[in-house]
């Protein structure tokens, strides 16, 4: 099933199509309720200084790659230049609205970019954040959506930025999903959700397969009258759809699950059932059955563990989480895996963080440079880790962030050819990033605070000896001179040293930027 616009088949329509049916939709909910709906532009203006404005070799290379962007230079040319001043004005808008049956939040900004020696890099970009539920028939119908337009690295061989002022290794990627469900209660005896969703993701990228996934999901769950043994039954279908590819990519499972409660905080877990995928894989079966065991544990109301350990299709597999809460402290520790496409992790992961459009072109937690969910049209498998804690004081707010991701691909490689060069395919044959970042926030008054950042980030190939560090220093400060009026000046420092490149030797590349901005919220 796909999306469907009469007279034209076009990608870009259908995704307008499917992403304004969302806000018709939520429409619908609000003319039928007592709604409450705030609008507010915004507009940001920047100015940005830096001395390596491409973030690479300047001269032409690409690197090792006839992919687009995947190499270790970005060079415009002979008489490019390095340094440049970057003026930024963004208009934006947020929406905010609330009902007894909908809510509706959207944040968008157009990104205009002005570069006064490098013109031919003047562009326009757009950032959407947005989502909305509403409840179509009362306790039982709801539909769900969102759409989201942000800009990534495209892939892990250049260089790593975190800003749409350097050329090079950044993509726009687009995400719209909708997602309409059934929810109804059997009284106390078991609660059941149908969903429907669809997804489309859009990158514009020379060799990345735009995409659209169909997820049908039933769940069946006891309710408050089991008590000491709960239980559920799950269904998950997802149809995976590549541009120009014949075979669809398909992931089905069905499974049924136990808690049983051996104390007032501690449970015993297990689950059980079938996995049937659909794809060409390169690692041997991939329909088999699947189970887990594991515990809950939650020794008071500020902590909770969680473990399980089990069997998938592609071997053991495991399930971990940690959280602790309180006033001043929170920690949280997480390791998950699964079998996976970037079209799923589009949506959800490090792709799109929070917009908050209060903060474009000045210092905020965006600074910080974490995992990549690089472009690839590969099944892989990925194994995640994370742990962060985060300590908040009446002037000194610190956050301390570990990370990890390995991704094992699935699916043959020529299909990324294109994407990052065939000469290129052997290092992403197993990739694994890992690093940590720490952000200090110290607040000289209301008005002022003054935040300080760093970040480290390493990529390992395993079809290369060498590795890639990228290491990002901010430091900048911050005046809200009114409620809806706010300063900032900014020193970031970018590092990256580089010996992947086989017969290239080292590759090392720095940048310095300073960096004016106001916002302004009407």
């Amino acid at each position: 099933m796909r999306c469907f616009t009469p007279q034209s088949n076009h990608l870009g329509v259908r995704h307008f199509f499917c992403a304004t049916s969302i806000f018709f939709l939520i429409l619908f909910s609000i003319s039928h309720v007592a709604a409450e709906i705030k609008i507010r532009p915004l507009l940001n203006v920047s100015e940005t200084f830096t001395d390596n404005v491409r973030l690479g070799l300047i001269g032409g290379g690409t690197g090792i790659g006839g992919g687009f962007g995947l190499g270790g230079g970005f060079g415009g040319g002979v008489g490019a230049n390095k340094t440049d001043l970057i003026t930024q004005i963004n208009p934006g808008v947020t929406i905010n609205g609330n009902g007894q049956r909908y809510t509706l939040n959207a944040q968008y900004v157009m990104n205009n970019l002005i570069f006064a020696r490098n013109s031919n890099l003047t562009t326009i970009r757009h950032m959407l954040n947005a989502d909305g539920n509403a409840e179509i028939i009362k306790d039982l119908f709801f539909v769900e959506g969102n759409a989201l337009i942000n800009q990534q690295n495209i892939g892990l061989l250049g260089a790593q930025t975190d800003s749409n002022i350097f050329a090079g290794n950044r993509a726009t990627i687009q995400v719209y999903s909708v997602s309409p469900y059934l929810r109804h209660q059997f009284r106390d005896f078991a609660t059941s959700e149908v969903r429907y969703t669809k997804s489309i993701v859009q990158g514009g990228v020379f060799g990345f397969r735009d995409s659209q996934r169909d997820s049908f999901q039933f769940g069946l769950n006891s309710g408050s009258s089991f008590t000491k043994l709960a239980w559920g039954l799950s269904y998950n279908n997802q149809m995976i759809h590549l541009d120009g590819v014949d075979r669809d990519i398909e992931f089905e499972r069905s499974i049924a699950n136990v808690r049983y409660l051996l104390t007032r905080r501690f449970s015993l877990t297990s689950s059980g059932g079938y996995e049937r995928n659909s794809f060409v894989s390169v690692r041997g079966r991939i329909s088999l059955p699947t189970w887990t065991a594991g515990f809950i544990w939650s020794p008071n109301r500020r902590t909770n563990v969680q473990f399980s350990a089990g069997q998938r299709f592609f071997g053991d597999t495991y399930f971990g989480e940690i959280s602790y809460s309180k006033r001043l402290l929170n920690l949280r520790v997480l390791y998950a895996e699964d079998i996976t496409t970037f079209n799923q992790q589009a949506g959800a992961f490090s792709t799109f963080g929070a917009l908050d459009l209060n903060l474009l072109g000045g210092l905020g937690l965006q600074d910080l440079l974490g995992l990549n969910n690089f472009l690839t049209n590969r099944v892989f498998l990925q194994k995640r880790f994370n742990a962060t804690i985060a300590l908040n004081g009446s002037r000194n707010d610190i956050s301390f962030n570990l990370f990890s991701l390995s991704r094992i691909p699935y699916s043959a490689a020529d299909i990324d050819a294109d994407l990052i060069g065939i000469n290129n395919l052997f290092l992403f044959n197993n990739t694994k990033q890992m690093g940590g970042n720490v952000a200090w926030n110290y607040k000289f008054s209301p008005r002022t605070n003054l935040i300080t950042t760093f970040s480290y980030l390493r990529f390992d190939f395993a079809g290369s000896s060498g590795a890639s560090d990228n290491l990002i220093f901010s430091t900048g400060l911050n005046r809200n001179f009114d409620e809806d009026l706010r300063g900032s000046l900014e020193y970031r420092r970018i590092d990256r040293l580089s010996d992947v490149q086989s017969g290239s030797g080292n590759i090392s590349q720095s940048a310095n930027v300073v960096t004016v901005s106001v916002t302004k919220n009407f």
